[in-house]
């Protein structure tokens, strides 16, 4: 039996207006069935639907992997549209409750499998901890939104030197070329939106290679902040939504009203911003029928940018230093968090962990 293919996403991302969730968008208009997870750290959540996971792609099915931006080996979500099933953790920051309970969703409390009296002596050491987690991710978006001011000065700097009427011209031709391209629509389009990249313990990662495995044209959008990227992506989304096609939407991790990516489906085709952190390499015996770089620095004027190179390098450098101390600080929570799940993990009774855990993924693979 040919194994399913798993593709991994982000749907919460750690961003300068703190923690922003796509979680609604982990089940589709195929989901059937909703498990919502609940429970402390420790208690098995993302192993759970891990195991979930593995069972799927060995069975044949292909598997949506959600990883969680605050621990990028942990899973936040997983879905299997095939069979019509999705499971996520509906805990903090990324609550979830039943909308229609037991008809479509329903909770799993795995904290059923921990014995409370044991975790009752340490209710101070836990509270503590807890706290300071919060304070670690405090001080991580205090980073993130100064980062941003900077950010908005350094596009601020770039659009003095753009030729934003060539860039119209560039934008209007390729969205032409894109329009004659889309086949008739056959129903209502379906935008997804989720996270390509976030900023993690492990610094900026993404899963692109992942997410455009099936892709076969490219449109590699390179430039500097304040080029014209998201706007070109923003018409580009625009563009297939009126003609009536499904959307795959990525939204930035660290600025979440920009877009990173725009994938049409339809056509194969991804246009993706192509400057660091956003680069990629995609698998060497991937199809890939055309590949097109977009430069818009091209279109800024080189007069302007010398005159405002020793403040935009000061700034670029800024920006990197607050984004390097917001990391620090998510690795000093996940830390933190890790002294946290030990007194969780040594409360659970794994024996009934464990056939919870069978009974479930049983359940999931025979109705």
């Amino acid at each position: 039996m040919k194994k399913g293919i798993a593709t991994s996403y982000f749907a919460g991302a750690n961003t300068h207006q703190g923690f922003q969730s796509l979680f609604h968008y982990i089940p589709n208009d195929a989901t059937k069935r909703l498990i919502i997870l609940k429970g402390g750290p420790g208690t098995g959540k993302s192993t759970l639907m891990k195991h979930l996971g593995q069972k799927a792609t060995v069975e044949g099915y292909d598997v949506e992997l959600f990883y969680c931006s605050s621990d990028n080996e942990s899973l936040d979500g997983v879905s299997i549209p095939t069979l019509g099933l999705a499971m996520t953790d509906g805990t903090a920051p990324h609550t979830m409750d039943p909308r229609v309970p037991g008809a479509y969703d329903e909770i799993l409390n795995l904290g059923q499998c921990w014995n409370a009296t044991s975790l009752q002596p340490y209710k101070r050491e836990i509270s503590e901890l807890s706290q300071q987690n919060s304070a670690w991710f405090t001080q991580a978006y205090q980073y993130l939104k100064e980062a941003a001011i900077v950010m908005e000065k350094l596009r601020w700097l770039m659009a003095q030197a753009m030729d934003y009427q060539a860039v119209t011209a560039m934008t209007h031709k390729l969205l032409t070329e894109l329009s004659s391209a889309l086949p008739p629509a056959s129903h209502p389009p379906v935008e997804r939106q989720l996270y390509g990249s976030a900023i993690t313990p492990a610094g900026l990662v993404n899963f692109y290679p992942s997410i455009f495995q099936n892709i076969e044209r490219f449109y590699l959008l390179s430039g500097d902040p304040g080029s014209g990227k998201s706007y070109l992506l923003e018409r580009i989304r625009e563009t297939v939504s009126r003609a009536g096609h499904d959307t795959e939407v990525y939204r930035c991790g660290f600025d979440p009203a920009r877009i990173d990516a725009v994938v049409v489906p339809i056509l194969k085709t991804a246009f993706v911003k192509f400057t660091y952190p956003h680069t990629f390499s995609i698998n060497p015996v991937q199809v890939v029928k055309e590949q097109s770089t977009l430069a818009l620095s091209r279109y800024a004027k080189t007069a302007r940018l010398k005159q405002h190179a020793t403040e935009r390098t000061e700034n670029t450098e800024r920006f990197w230093y607050l984004l390097g101390k917001a990391v620090e600080m998510i690795r000093a929570s996940k830390r933190n968090h890790d002294k946290l799940e030990e007194f969780y993990v040594k409360a659970m009774n794994f024996t009934h962990l464990s056939q919870l855990r069978e009974t479930i993924i049983t359940d999931f693979f025979t109705k």
